[in-house]
């Protein structure tokens, strides 16, 4: 005989997404604060190309780290993603939406950071090389802002960002409807979607000045990551379904 608790979450099924969360943050958060110290990002993005391309080239090796180690965080998502869809146990369009939502945001973040990996250093290499003539330097910046705008703006921003709004959405709604953390936490995440979809205004605006700039996606980040960090240390040390902690009720279950 042993005693069962079927009104408490597995510690098996919390545990690992719990820590897969948190190294998730701590991978993406590592890279990002050095690019703010040490490229301005991402101020950077908005200055004109020669700015950027002068910048890639002083920052050599240990910059093109720092991207390759940013973008290989975007991937980690996508055990998080799969952890939430085992975690919620949900067969309904729901879970195969959000799923398939966080895994195409993930990788469509990690494609366009890529882009300073592999396409950028040989660029700015290029525009800096005493022995490239004027049309050179000219041609390069062309290559640069087109390759900037598709791998930044289409996918890594404007794709991945909208694709991540709905995976964010749709988790929201499970967590919602299963009562696996506090309802609040849900509720919590769902407030990010406006900034997600106001913030695509400042891509636009690029593009079509007639639409404004709203800069929030900066916000939006902080407060979607802030959100998984409580989302984390929820599980982690235990979760409620109204609120209140979730008690074991005891039950006899036979054993052979």
């Amino acid at each position: 005989m042993k005693l069962a608790a079927p009104g408490a979450r597995p510690p098996a099924r919390t545990l690992p997404l719990a820590l897969t969360m948190i190294g998730f943050l701590a991978a993406a958060t590592a890279p990002y604060i050095w690019l703010i110290e040490h490229f301005g990002y991402d101020d950077i993005l908005r200055e004109p190309a020669a700015v950027i391309l002068i910048e890639v080239a002083d920052g050599g090796t240990p910059l093109v780290l720092a991207w390759f180690a940013f973008a290989m965080s975007a991937l980690l998502f996508i055990p998080v993603t799969l952890g939430f869809s085992r975690l919620l146990g949900e067969s309904g369009a729901a879970s195969r939406g959000a799923l398939a939502l966080g895994v195409s945001s993930a990788i469509a973040q990690a494609v366009g950071l890529l882009r300073w990996v592999l396409v950028v250093p040989p660029l700015a290499a290029t525009f800096v090389d005493p022995h490239s003539t004027p049309a050179t330097r000219d041609a390069v910046v062309v290559v640069f802002d087109a390759v900037h705008r598709y791998g930044g703006m289409v996918l890594g921003e404007m794709v991945g960002q909208l694709l991540l709004a709905g995976w964010t959405g749709l988790t929201a709604l499970q967590l919602w409807r299963n009562l696996v953390v506090p309802r609040w936490l849900a509720v919590a995440g769902a407030l990010t979607l406006p900034l997600w979809l106001v913030g695509q205004t400042e891509l636009l605006h690029a593009v079509t000045p007639a639409v404004p700039s709203i800069e929030v996606v900066p916000l939006a980040f902080m407060m979607w990551e802030a959100w998984l960090a409580a989302l984390a240390v929820t599980l982690l040390f235990g979760g409620s379904r109204d609120g209140r902690a979730v008690l074991p009720k005891p039950s006899i279950e036979a054993t052979n």
